[in-house]
C-alpha cells in the first residue's frame, strides 16, 4: 500500500510541472498557395488551404521561452515564417532564444490591457499559446502567477483579443491531458488547486472565440513533458528524463491518453497544426512512443479522423 501511494505521488509530482509547459520540421513539407477561386469547388478548397500557414506568414508565440515554446520558435524560424515571441522580459527572451530571425515583443500576461494584447497580436496569421505555471503553490506563484491567472484569465484575454485580428487563420493552444478526467487518478490530485479546471476554461475561451470570429483552432493536450529544454523544476528535470531516441507519438481525439511526451515531439505537433491543411478545429491528446516520428501523411490522416 505504501509503495503504491509513493509511486502515485511521484507520478503526480512529475505531471504537475511537466504538463504545464507545454520530430524536427520536415524540409519536404509542401507550402500551400491560395488562388483566386474559379468555382464553388475552388472556393471550398481555398477555405481549407488558406487556413494553413504559408511561407512568410506572421506567427506570435506566447510562452516562447518555455521548453516547448523554444522548440516551436526554432522550427518556425527555420522554415522562414515571420516569428515573434511575446515575453514579460524581452532582454532575457532574446538571450534565451539567440535567434536573429525571431523578434521579441514585450507582453506581461498578468498586467496586459486589452490594448496591449491587441498590439501584440496585430499582423499575425497564427498564434501559439504555450503558457502555464506549477500545479501546486510554489515560488512561481509569486506576484499572482497562479493557474487561474495564467491558464484561465490570461488565455481568455488572449482569445478575446484574437477575435479582432484581421486575417487571423489559427490559434494553437497547449494544455494538458486530464482536463476532462479530473475525477480520476492521478488527475484528482493534480487538480487539487484547480490547474486542470483553469486549463479547461482557457480551452473553452479559445473555442468560443473561434466560433465567434471564424479563425480555426487546435488544442493539444500533451502528457508529462520530458526531454530538453528543461525549464520547470520537476522530476523529469531532476532525473534528466529524455523520453527515448525516437519522436513517435500516439495521437487520440479528446482527452484519453496518459504517459510522457517529448518536448520536441510536442513542438512538432504544434507545427503540424499550423501548416497542415487537414488540421481544422481539433482537440487531441498526445503521448510519446518508441516508434519513428509520424510522416506528413500520417498527420494528415490523424487530423482527418478527428476534424469536426
Amino acid at each position: 500500500m505504501r509503495l503504491s501511494l509513493a509511486v502515485t505521488l511521484i507520478s503526480v509530482l512529475g505531471l504537475a510541472a511537466g504538463f504545464l509547459e507545454v520530430a524536427a520540421f520536415s524540409r519536404t513539407t509542401q507550402l500551400v498557395r491560395c488562388e483566386s477561386p474559379r468555382s464553388v469547388a475552388d472556393a471550398v478548397r481555398n477555405t481549407r488551404l488558406c487556413a494553413a500557414l504559408q511561407s512568410g506568414d506572421g506567427v506570435l508565440v506566447i510562452g516562447g521561452t518555455g521548453g516547448v515554446g523554444q522548440l516551436v520558435t526554432q522550427k518556425l524560424a527555420a522554415a522562414a515564417y515571420d516569428v515573434r515571441v511575446a515575453s514579460r522580459d524581452p532582454a532575457r527572451a532574446a538571450a534565451v532564444l539567440a535567434n536573429d530571425n525571431v523578434r521579441v515583443v514585450s507582453l506581461d500576461l498578468l498586467s496586459a490591457t486589452p490594448a496591449d494584447l491587441d498590439a501584440a497580436l496585430q499582423g499575425t496569421a497564427a498564434v501559439v499559446i504555450s503558457v502555464g505555471t506549477t500545479a501546486f503553490p510554489t515560488m512561481k506563484w509569486r506576484g499572482g502567477n497562479t493557474p487561474q491567472a495564467i491558464d484561465q484569465e490570461a488565455v481568455t484575454n488572449i482569445a478575446q483579443s484574437a477575435r479582432t485580428v484581421p486575417g487571423l487563420k489559427k490559434v494553437v493552444l497547449l494544455t494538458s491531458v486530464g482536463v476532462d478526467r479530473t475525477g480520476e487518478m492521478p488527475f484528482l490530485i493534480l487538480n487539487l488547486f484547480g490547474v486542470l479546471d483553469a486549463k479547461k476554461a482557457g480551452e473553452q475561451a479559445v473555442v468560443d472565440a473561434a466560433v465567434h470570429s471564424g479563425f480555426e483552432y487546435a488544442i493539444i493536450r500533451p502528457g508529462r513533458l520530458v526531454g530538453g529544454p528543461y525549464t520547470n523544476p520537476d522530476v523529469a528535470k531532476l532525473l534528466q528524463v529524455q523520453g527515448g531516441a525516437e519522436n513517435g507519438v500516439d495521437v487520440q481525439p479528446g482527452d484519453s491518453l496518459l504517459g510522457d511526451c517529448k518536448r520536441d515531439a510536442c513542438a512538432e505537433a504544434v507545427v503540424q497544426c499550423l501548416i497542415n491543411e487537414e488540421c481544422r478545429n481539433v482537440d487531441f491528446s498526445i503521448a510519446s512512443n518508441d516508434q519513428p516520428a509520424l510522416t506528413n501523411e500520417a498527420w494528415n490522416q490523424a487530423f482527418r479522423s478527428m476534424t469536426r
